[in-house]
């Protein structure tokens, strides 16, 4: 079952006279390229932005000679750059949250044995802000910057889990649930029924959701009654126990959590 969502629709025209339209669609391009595995054409990127291919033609030749996109050798496709790189070395080394999180992470990956993150929400998405790995395993589930979407991500069913049922359902009316493998959960219901049990619990376990054969337990960061992040730990579904991993990750995450959200 898919729901299709308006992460690309067209964006209402803002008000205020400072804002600039180009650059606001010049950042709908990066988003796009950004969340393709696989070089876009023009064509593919109006499909994911709404904008022409005229318009995106001007859009896409400027990121090009700013440094920011490339065209594919001997084809009409175009990836971002190693230059966006900057950008998340830019937030993650001049963030304090992400700054004060690293020791607790590494004693949490230390004392467990298994791979642990830390993701922040952002729009429907979650983004990994630190990615520890604790086992050889996909090389993409290693990287930071990572998105995911909010009801696939452990950490994203307890950002769910904090808001009021009403704000998760519309989230799910208009969200594209569109499988990340053979056992992400698509039906409304089934992903509800997830989350009141997150919010019984106060943690999330999601199996194989997002990435084949992994298991994932998390846990909400909380700044007063704000959720503000999701820490999490994550083991291969080969050879773990599902009931021995939440015996042995819960309280060590929780704690982590706490000490995240007390600062």
């Amino acid at each position: 079952m898919k729901h299709h969502g308006t992460d690309n629709a067209i964006p209402e025209p803002k008000q205020d006279p400072r804002y600039l339209t180009s650059v606001e669609r010049g950042f709908r391009v990066i988003d796009a390229l950004s969340t393709s595995p696989d070089p876009l054409s023009l064509t593919e990127i109006s499909r994911k932005t709404g904008l022409a291919v005229p318009t995106l033609q001007r859009l896409v030749s400027t990121l090009v000679e700013a440094g920011y996109a490339e065209r594919e050798p001997n084809s009409k496709r175009y990836r971002l750059t190693i230059k966006t790189v900057d950008l998340l070395f830019a937030y993650l080394s001049r963030n304090q949250f992400a700054e004060r999180a690293w020791p607790h992470l590494v004693k949490l990956k230390e004392s467990l044995g298994v791979g642990v993150s830390l993701s922040i929400p952002l729009d429907r998405s979650m983004i990994y802000v630190h990615r520890l790995p604790g086992y050889a395993g996909n090389f993409e589930n290693t990287l930071p910057g990572k998105k995911i979407p909010m009801h696939l991500s452990a950490s994203g069913r307890c950002i769910l889990s904090q808001r009021p049922q009403p704000e998760v359902e519309a989230y799910l009316a208009t969200a594209d649930l569109t499988a990340l493998t053979p056992w992400s959960l698509t039906d409304p219901g089934q992903i509800i029924d997830e989350i009141n049990l997150c919010r019984a619990r106060g943690y999330a376990l999601v199996k194989q959701e997002s990435s084949p054969g992994l298991m994932a337990l998390a846990c909400p960061v909380m700044r007063e009654t704000q959720v503000v992040a999701g820490v999490s730990a994550h083991a291969p579904m080969a050879g773990s126990d599902e009931n021995g991993f939440v015996e042995k990750t819960l309280l060590p995450v929780v704690s982590v959590s706490r000490a995240l959200g007390s600062g």
